[in-house]
This record gives structure tokens, C-alpha cells and sequence, in this order.
């Protein structure tokens, strides 16, 4: 994020208010995004958790700065009333004096840097943000916000100094920062009438000039994939499910989300993404996943919770109704019908920064969305199309089916004859292959997938990929120290 003073000079002043803040403390950031979210808007307060989540960001100032010699002063209508006002002072305030503390820059910009990439979503959420904030520090001094993803600005030369969190016990100045739960402390906080800063915790940062910084290595360029959200919800601990009830899992997520829509006067009819009837290509629809406990030495394949796949390109009141029914507080997506289980299943949303521990790390989203240049599948997928008598061209049809999904052709493509690369991951009967008793069995397998470069997930491929068959798991180097 990026804060442009319209004047060289951060107005902003410690708890104590004896001198000016130095630098800019990222939770200030915070709570000017939070001024200007709406508290009753699902949308904005899952972008807002997510940003507390991540680590404290790196802070970009000028390098040339300085205490103000004599703080700025200003006669100003003060609270006070009075005896016996006037037609000069009416309505009966009195005028007073006041100052405080400004430092005076070298240049106007700021710079926050999260070493994270948010969800499309909360992306999008945390731009329309940035762009409603007036400013940062007191409202005497109005700055242009903007927030973008993307690598890291070049914080680089003599005309900037960096901040970075320090290491434990490694010294440095403390800031206020951005913590898990910091969001509903300040809400709770304003309702009580109590200050923002008293709800402030702080880590330890130490700088240095960006020139004598050791130079970061390139990137690997990523290509995002056909979806922009994931949304995870966990079943009860003590529950899990056939991976052979897959499509019936995902079908009744999806019916359960179609009701809610419609109970909140949505016209579902008129959200093709949702419903999936329409034959243009032009919007994808969303995908409903069941998820699997696949990819460690213990796993067993049984499904552990459910998830909504969000399309790129989805239109955004349709986005932000999706997520509203499914987020909002005091609602949303609580329960759900699975199959084989007489009551339903209570099912909690399981944020992108929940714990890894073994229930958890299957309904993390980053745990299907992790860019990667091999996947392999967790669910076997449906092929679109019959291969050949003798089995040829298998590949080639996985190939278009990717295609087929909003993803590049694979450089390579490995199909297993039985079971799969991943420990857990199920084979499935063929009558768990069709949603509908009279559908044409088409062949189904386990596949391996490498592309030219990173792609991030969910990658879903396949005939029924939008309800779940041929979800993949991206598999990394170290696959083994996935937790087990």
C-alpha cells in the first residue's frame, strides 16, 4: 500500500503526543481502513481479518526527514461553551489554540509492504479500501491511498530508508501493528467508547538504508489460475465422509448456497456462475468442492470439509452477494446436509492463515491454492472425451481438458493406470462418477500435471470439475513435510 502526502509532512503524533510518530506505525494504516469500512458489510471485515492475519509489513519513508523545529498550530472551535456567547461566537463554542507535533519530509511517499497475495476478492476489497481513506494521521493532513499486488516496489537507493520487523530479542524501535483479532477489539473498542490505541500491540522494527541491502533474487513468474477465491468450511472434528458421496457432498454445498441466495432476494436464476446453465464460455462458473485428507503418510482420503471455488472475472455484486451469504456474521454457511449422516453437519469457515494441524491443513485454502508447476490429483478426475480402443491419446485428452478448465497445456501429463502419487487419495467406484443415474460412464483416473511455470489453484480438471472430481494437490519439492 501506498500512502502519497499531499504535503511533505507527516502529521501524526506518539501516545504521549511530546513528538512526532517516526516512522508511521502500520496499525495507523490499519485503522484508517477500518474508518472507512462498512462494520456491517460481511466483505469488508473478511478482507480486514485477512490483513491482520499476515505479518507485520516492511515500511518504506523518505530517508530525509526531520522533527519540526516548532509544532503546527491552528485556532480551532474547542467543546467548550460559552457563559454568555455572542453573535461572534455563536453557536456558543469557543475558539482555542491548539498544536502538535509534524515531521518534515524529503518527499511525500509511503510505502507498506505485506509479503503476501490476497484472495481476488479481498484484493479487490482492499483497493475500493485504500481509495476511501483521507488521510493518514490527523484529517489536517489528506494523502492519496492506493494498494496494488505485485513485487515489491524498489525500495532502493538513498532517497529511502526501510523498516523490517527485527528478529526476537534483536532490539529496534517498537511500532504498532496489525495482530489476529485486532479488527474486533477496535469495533468493540468504539462501541465502548474507548480509544483505538488502547487495543494497540507493537513489534520491534530496525532500519536500514535499502542501497545497503543485499539484492533479492528474481521471482519465478506465476500464472493465475481460472479462480480467485477459495472458500474453505471444515466438518465437525469428529466427522468425516466417503470420498464415494463426493458429488453428492458437492451437490448439496451447492444447493444450500442457491437457497441462501434466493432467502436473501437474490435472483439466482440470473447468476449462470452459480447455477452453471448457460452455454457461453465468456464467465466460468464457480466450482463446489468436497476435500479430501490426502497427501501425508497418514492420510485416508476421507472427506474432511467442503469449500466454494470463486471464478476470476465473476461480476463483482454477484461476488460480493456470494460471499456476503456465506461470511456474514451471525449466519452464513453453518450447517449443511451430507450424505449418510441423519442430522447436518455443522461446518466452520476455516480462514487462509488457520493452524496446520492435520484436520485443519486439509480445509486451508492455501493448501489447494499454493502456486505450483506439478499437481496431482486428490479426487480422480472424469475424463471429457473416450480414449482409443488400445488407451492411446489418454493424455492428449487430459491435456484439452485442462484446457477445458481455464489452464495452460501441460508440458507433461503422467496417467495412472491405479491409484494415484498422492498417499489417501481414493479410487472411486463408476456409479460414484455420474450425478445422474442415466449419464454415459465416462472413464475416469488419478493424472500427474506439470506446466511450464507456477499456476495457482484450486486446479480442477475434468468433465464434473465443477463439482469436485479432479481436484488437484500441488506437489512441491519437499512434499514430505506436509504435516502428518
Amino acid at each position: 500500500m501506498r500512502v502519497e502526502l499531499l504535503e511533505a509532512a507527516y502529521q501524526a503524533a506518539t501516545v504521549g503526543r511530546e513528538k512526532a510518530e517516526w516512522p508511521p506505525h502500520p496499525a495507523r494504516l490499519f485503522c484508517a481502513l477500518v474508518a472507512v469500512a462498512d462494520p456491517a458489510d460481511p466483505v469488508h471485515s473478511a478482507a480486514l481479518s485477512w490483513l491482520e492475519e499476515q505479518a507485520p509489513p516492511v515500511v518504506g519513508v523518505p530517508a530525509g526527514s526531520a522533527e519540526a523545529s516548532s509544532p503546527r498550530a491552528a485556532w480551532v472551535p474547542t467543546n467548550a461553551v460559552a457563559s454568555a456567547p455572542s453573535h461572534g461566537v455563536l453557536p456558543g463554542r469557543t475558539n482555542g489554540e491548539k498544536t502538535w507535533p509534524q515531521r518534515t519530509l524529503s518527499a511525500s511517499g509511503l510505502v507498506f509492504v505485506w509479503e503476501a497475495e490476497p484472495p481476488a476478492g479481498v484484493r479487490s476489497v482492499l483497493e475500493e479500501l485504500a481509495r476511501k481513506v483521507p488521510y493518514l494521521g490527523r484529517a489536517s493532513a489528506p494523502a492519496l491511498v492506493t494498494a496494488s499486488v505485485g513485487a515489491a516496489p524498489g525500495l532502493v537507493g538513498e532517497e529511502w530508508q526501510v523498516w523490517e520487523p527485527a528478529a526476537p530479542f534483536g532490539g529496534g524501535v517498537d511500532l504498532r501493528v496489525p495482530y489476529p483479532g485486532y479488527l474486533s477489539a477496535l469495533r468493540a473498542a468504539y462501541e465502548a467508547g474507548q480509544p483505538a490505541w488502547q487495543q494497540a500491540r507493537s513489534a520491534a522494527y530496525v532500519s536500514h538504508r535499502a542501497a545497503e541491502a543485499a539484492p533479492s533474487q528474481p521471482r519465478e513468474p506465476v500464472l493465475e489460475g481460472p479462480f480467485g477465491d477459495l472458500v474453505t468450511f471444515a466438518f465437525d472434528r469428529a466427522v468425516s465422509v466417503d470420498p464415494v458421496a463426493t458429488l453428492s457432498v458437492a451437490g448439496s454445498l451447492r444447493r444450500k448456497v442457491m437457497g441462501m441466495l434466493d432467502a436473501c432476494g437474490h435472483d439466482v436464476a440470473a447468476m449462470p456462475a452459480l447455477h452453471g446453465h448457460t452455454d457461453s464460455d465468456v464467465q466460468r462458473p464457480c466450482a463446489f468442492l468436497a476435500l479430501p485428507f490426502v497427501g501425508t503418510a497418514h492420510a485416508d482420503g476421507r472427506l474432511r470439509g467442503v469449500a466454494v471455488a470463486i471464478p476470476r472475472g465473476l461480476e463483482t455484486g454477484q461476488r460480493r452477494a456470494l460471499l456476503a451469504v456465506l461470511l456474514r456474521a451471525g449466519g452464513g454457511l453453518t450447517k449443511l446436509s451430507v450424505p449418510g449422516v441423519p442430522r447436518p453437519v455443522r461446518v466452520t469457515y476455516v480462514g487462509p492463515t488457520a493452524g496446520v494441524d492435520v484436520a485443519r491443513w486439509t480445509v486451508r485454502s492455501g493448501t489447494w491454492t499454493d502456486a505450483s508447476r506439478v499437481w496431482a490429483t486428490a479426487l480422480p478426475m472424469v475424463l471429457d472425451g473416450f480414449p482409443k480402443r488400445n488407451g492411446g491419446g489418454i493424455e492428449e485428452l487430459v491435456a484439452k481438458s485442462c484446457r477445458l478448465a481455464g489452464l495452460p497445456r501441460p508440458e507433461a501429463v503422467d496417467v495412472m493406470r491405479t491409484g494415484s502419487q498422492l498417499p489417501g487419495a481414493p479410487d472411486l467406484p463408476a456409479s460414484a462418477l455420474r450425478r445422474k443415474p442415466q449419464e454415459r460412464p465416462l472413464p475416469a483416473r488419478h493424472v500427474r500435471l506439470r506446466f511450464a511455470q507456477k499456476v495457482t489453484g484450486p486446479v480442477v480438471v475434468g468433465s464434473k470439475r465443477n463439482f469436485g472430481l479432479g481436484l488437484c494437490l500441488p506437489v512441491h519439492d519437499a512434499m514430505e513435510a506436509t504435516p502428518s
